[in-house]
């Protein structure tokens, strides 16, 4: 195990550490609060504040507990393995770390959503709504394509290591190239299962809510967490072929120039960078605007309307884009059809 890594990991614990505590501040927590309205697009009622900046503070600690829980799991299973000193031990800590923040925020979420609630009238949808609603094409397709491609990607690397070209594997111990990213394809697969069946199992629980800015705060909030969720096994599932392509570039050692081994130690090589920048990309992709909006547009669509409109008048200049300056993005009471009592 590099003793870098090492270093780095008690760095970022420290680090994360701080981040909780300051975390807890009434300022930090009115900050995320802000920001998360911007983002989703909805307005900050005063009535609501202290229950949403409570929940916000919940989520944001919940979030960093996961990822100190996941970096501590990943250094150690490293230590344990006696893992080898390259770049993918960064990698594999950062995505443990990342599924780990995942997992606690929605089992949060998931506590409050199964938690016991008053009986006292409130307000019900005319229609339930759906996975569909709170979660894009895209980020439902995200992790099938990634578990796919993964799958894909060891069955022809189970084909390779059967025909042995040039003789290539028959020094290399095929259970240490194959066991890791076995795992990894194992978990990914089962996780795609289990999260299929706690998204149908959250979107079966009520949402209690007195006024249709509750609702459609609920909303948000089951929103990102739905996102988050159809995201575990496609994230898995990269890693899985990040493993499997460093591992057999690691079992080849010094190919003669030319041959077959050279060419498969190439493409293996290259493909760790490729995964990683698809995974940064889709990263920065799910953030954007209509992602974190989806919602509105399926639950609200006259408020996804007004934010729309605002946001163009704000970038020609003509008016501000934030959520509470404006009333338009206050869920429409009238819009019954979509969203209704």
């Amino acid at each position: 195990m590099d003793t870098v890594v090492l270093i780095l990991a008690a760095l970022v614990l420290a680090g994360l550490g701080i981040r909780l505590i300051h975390s807890a501040r009434d300022e930090p927590r009115r900050r995320m609060l802000q920001a998360y309205s911007r983002k989703v697009g909805l307005a900050l009622v005063p009535e609501i504040v202290p229950e949403l900046s409570g929940r916000i503070h919940r989520r944001e600690r919940a979030g960093v507990v996961g990822s100190m829980v996941g970096l501590v799991l990943s250094v150690t299973a490293l230590v344990v393995t006696d893992g080898n000193q390259n770049l993918g031990n960064g990698f594999l800590i950062v995505v443990a770390m990342t599924v780990g923040s995942t997992v606690a925020v929605i089992g949060d979420d998931s506590r409050l959503a199964f938690a016991p609630v008053a009986d006292a009238p409130r307000l019900a949808r005319s229609a339930s709504p759906w996975l569909t609603d709170y979660v894009t094409r895209m980020h439902r397709a995200f992790s099938l394509v990634l578990l796919g491609l993964a799958t894909l990607s060891y069955i022809a690397v189970l084909g390779v290591i059967a025909i042995n070209p040039d003789r290539v594997f028959d020094d290399v111990s095929v259970r240490t190239i194959l066991w890791p990213a076995g795992l990894l394809l194992a978990l990914a697969t089962a996780a795609s299962l289990v999260t299929w069946a706690a998204a149908n199992a959250l979107l079966g629980r009520g949402q209690p809510a007195d006024t249709y800015i509750q609702l459609a705060w609920s909303d948000a909030f089951r929103s990102t967490t739905l996102r988050s969720l159809v995201e575990i096994p496609g994230i898995i599932a990269a890693t899985s072929s990040y493993v499997l392509f460093l591992s057999l570039s690691e079992a080849i050692n010094l190919p003669a120039p030319g041959s077959i081994d050279e060419i498969l130690a190439g493409s293996f090589t290259i493909m760790g960078p490729v995964l990683l920048v698809v995974l940064v990309s889709w990263s920065l992709t799910s953030m954007r605007n209509r992602s974190t909006t989806h919602f509105l547009r399926r639950l609200w669509p006259e408020t996804a309307i007004e934010l729309d409109h605002r946001r163009t008048r704000a970038a020609g200049g003509g008016g501000s884009d934030r959520p509470d300056d404006q009333a338009g993005d206050r869920p429409d009471p009238g819009n019954r059809t979509q969203a209704s009592a």
